[in-house]
Order: C-alpha cells, then structure tokens, then sequence
C-alpha cells in the first residue's frame, strides 16, 4: 500500500506492503513495520532512509548512518544494494527498533552515485541534508531525534553536531559515535578533529571496542580521552569501551571484526539506547 503524510511538500513516504522477502518472517514476528521514505533536501535532490518501526509511539528517533561511503542504494522495495547492509549500524537496525525507537536507516544523497568521502561528510552541505532529515522526523514523529554515525560516518555526526543549526536546520538532540575516526592514515585522510568539536553543545557518547584493530579508529582508553577532552562545550559526554564477541571474518577496518562489535551487537545497541534514554 502506498500513503503520503502531508509533513510538508517536500517529504514522499511511501510504506512498504511487507518488509525484505529475507527478514519478512522475522520482523513480522517482531511486530517491525519497514518504510522506505525519500526527503527532498536540494532542489532535485533528495536523501532516503528505511525506516523501521515497533507498534507502541517510539521515544526518540535514531538516524543510522553507515561507515564507508554510506551508500545504501536502497531500492523502491526496501532492499539494500551495497555491501553496507553488513554494517554494524544496518544490520543491527531491529536491535534498535525493539530498544523502542524509530529507527532511519540513511542513504547517501540521490546526487552522490558513488557516495562520499570524507571531505563530504564534514561539508556544510553534508550536514544541512542530515538537518532536513532531522526537521522531517521531528515534524513527523514529535520526538528527540539523535545521530548514530560509525567509522567514517562519525565525521558526518560530528561535523552535523557542530554546524547544525544552519538556515534554520535543527540540531540532532544529540550524536552517538561508534569505532570513531580518530587518527589520520595513508588509508583514513580525515579525522573527527577536522569537525570543530568544541562548537557541539548537546549530549555526545563515545562507544569504542577495546580490541579495534583499524588505524583510524583505535579503541584505546586513550583516544577516548583525547576525544572527549576536545567536547568541551557538550552537555553530557562519556566514553565506553567494549570487548568480547566472535572471531573476526573480515578485515580490521570491516564490519563483521571487533570494529564493527561483531558479535556483541545486542549488548551495545542495549547500552546505547539505555544512554540516549538517561539524557
């Protein structure tokens, strides 16, 4: 079936009949409703997510913004034509569906046919799109909405965090950063300190992996600390660090290692969604 909500003449939602033939059975059983929506955030262009949803009113909204180049490729079907549905954000979306939240899964925009780079992510164009889809969701739901970036989608939250408000864009209620972009490689030529982290004043949770083997993103108690030292403006700020999980089946900068919490995907989603709640 099809429905449009009449947020404002810039917003297309269309729902989906059924969720991905592939998880039908198991979000159905859930109780999940999957959406494909598409928000106009330039002239001609437009930024999509899936959306993902539990029956009761959710308590906040949490936009998940995957590492990589952040194209999803999402199809008109709600399938996702990248690898990126590996990603530790995407594939635990369910998670943070039953934690009670209305979850968007984010494409990158409709213009960006091979996605972005950093420089992208940390553009005041980058985050004026994220500010569009904030603007819809609240407008839409009527609840907090955070930004839930991880890898090299922490310079997009960061840097959203930082610059947002912008031509009268809300600001996210607050960012989580997950295996954040912290040193610079031959491999990651940019870093969050890149964003000016000092110019974000809402709550900020750090969540590392102990055992991170990526380069750009070690998960020390160290870089924590440097990370939230330059917060310092940030209502609320904390660093937490997990172990643990499965053995790694790709490699250190991929999803399914302990840079992408492979195996302990329900722990953290739990102590995330438990963080956003306290604030």
């Amino acid at each position: 079936m099809t429905k449009t909500f009449c947020v404002s003449a810039l917003v297309l939602v269309s729902l989906l009949a059924a969720p991905l033939a592939s998880t039908a059975t198991a979000q159905q059983a859930k109780g999940l409703t999957q959406e494909l929506v598409a928000v106009q955030v330039r002239p001609g262009v437009t930024v999509s997510y899936l959306g993902l949803v539990a029956p009761a009113k959710p308590s906040a909204a949490v936009v998940l913004l995957a590492g990589g180049q952040g194209l999803l490729s999402l199809g008109q079907a709600g399938s996702i034509g990248t690898d990126l549905r590996r990603n530790f954000l995407i594939r635990s979306r369910e998670l943070f569906a039953l934690q009670g939240f209305y979850v968007a899964a984010l494409d990158a925009a409709s213009d960006l046919d091979e996605g972005m780079n950093g420089a992208y992510r940390l553009s005041l164009r980058h985050a004026r799109e994220l500010g569009h889809v904030i603007a819809h969701l609240k407008g839409r739901l009527g609840v907090p909405v955070w930004l839930v970036g991880t890898s090299s989608s922490t310079l997009s939250v960061a840097s959203a965090g930082a610059r947002l408000p912008a031509a009268s864009l809300p600001r996210p209620d607050g960012i989580v950063m997950t295996s954040s972009m912290t040193e610079l490689t031959p491999y990651c030529l940019k870093s969050v300190y890149d964003a000016p982290l000092s110019a974000i004043r809402g709550p900020v949770l750090v969540v590392s992996h102990r055992d991170d083997g990526c380069a750009c993103t070690p998960g020390s108690a160290a870089a924590g600390s440097r990370l939230l030292a330059a917060l310092t403006s940030a209502s609320a700020k904390e660093h937490k660090v997990f172990n643990g999980g499965l053995p790694p089946v790709s490699g250190p900068c991929a999803a399914r290692a302990p840079h992408g919490f492979f195996g302990i995907e329900d722990r953290v989603v739990k102590w995330i969604a438990d963080w956003i709640r306290a604030r």
